[in-house]
């Protein structure tokens, strides 16, 4: 027997009524909760909180392919586009490598706007600095490394600053290990627009600051204020009377001092400072500092 209708309709009542404290005793977390209806002959209806997220629906459909990088939006910054490039410097770890489809090639020195510092100790050129997708030096471990594995040819780019670009070739690039002061042992020149300037460094120690390596008389590091195979600015292994790398202010395989100094001061150009900036004697000589300096090098 069916219940009689005073029942149904009390039962209806309590129902709203339980359901009314259950809102507001949610209101505070859920004030999206409202009745709808409450009469003893229709649907009570409450609007309760978003439910939990569904499960994740199916996987769309892969978008079209993406326009084709432009060799020339590389180049536009005075760089070439280059296969294999080093995707950290700045660490003690070996470098990664990022591949694209132009040149097998490894960037190990890039100067483009003078943001970081050149004017470093050994230990700095030993280890590298600075960042990949800017200014740095690769480290000269890693160079050692890299170079012993094989013969590798070396490519110089350089630009100036009224974006002419010039380039120096060579046969082979290969640098010692710290226990030969990171010697430079360089092929025959291969030609180039910038004319040659690094064959007079070749079997030169690294130079810094600290470390005069030179053959000149004072530390060319110092002097010409920068890093190279001077013939870096703490050891002085160049055959100068004074450390190269203070005097020119550099780093480098510094002789005496150098007809090459890529490590050197970014002085934006011109120049009345003697060979202390991003000098390469057979391009632009000794009073013109390059905006755009690029080593690299492939097998």
């Amino acid at each position: 027997m069916p219940p009689p209708r005073a029942a149904t309709t009390m039962g209806t009542v309590v129902l709203a009524l339980a359901l009314l404290g259950t809102a507001a005793a949610t209101a505070d977390n859920c004030p999206e909760v409202k009745v709808l209806g409450l009469e003893a002959d229709k649907l009570t209806i409450l609007r309760g909180c978003p439910g939990l997220p569904g499960a994740q629906g199916p996987k769309g459909e892969v978008g079209a392919d993406g326009r084709k990088g432009d060799r020339g939006e590389k180049g536009a910054r005075g760089e070439k586009g280059t296969s294999w490039e080093a995707e950290r410097c700045d660490t003690g770890g070996r470098p990664a490598r990022v591949r694209s489809p132009v040149w097998p090639e490894v960037v190990i020195q890039r100067r483009v706007d003078g943001s970081v510092d050149f004017y470093r100790d050994w230990a700095d050129y030993q280890q590298g600095f600075g960042s990949q997708l800017g200014e740095f030096w690769l480290g000269n471990d890693h160079i050692h490394d890299l170079t012993a594995q094989g013969t590798y040819e070396l490519r110089v780019d350089l630009v100036d600053f009224q974006g002419t670009r010039q380039f120096a070739k060579y046969q082979s690039f290969r640098v010692g290990s710290e226990a030969e002061k990171y010697k430079l042992v360089l092929g025959a020149f291969a030609g180039g627009t910038a004319g040659d300037s690094l064959t007079y460094h070749n079997s030169s120690l690294f130079t810094t600051k600290d470390q005069d390596n030179d053959k000149y008389s004072t530390n060319c590091a110092e002097r010409y204020q920068g890093a190279w195979w001077y013939f870096t600015k703490d050891q002085d292994n160049d055959k100068y009377s004074t450390n190269c790398a203070e005097t020119y202010q550099g780093a480098w395989w510094y002789l005496d001092c150098h007809l090459s100094n890529l490590n050197g001061l970014y002085l934006g150009g011109s120049h009345e400072s003697f060979a202390n900036g991003i000098n390469w004697k057979s391009g632009k000589g000794y009073n013109y500092s390059y905006k755009v300096a690029e080593m690299k090098v492939r097998p």
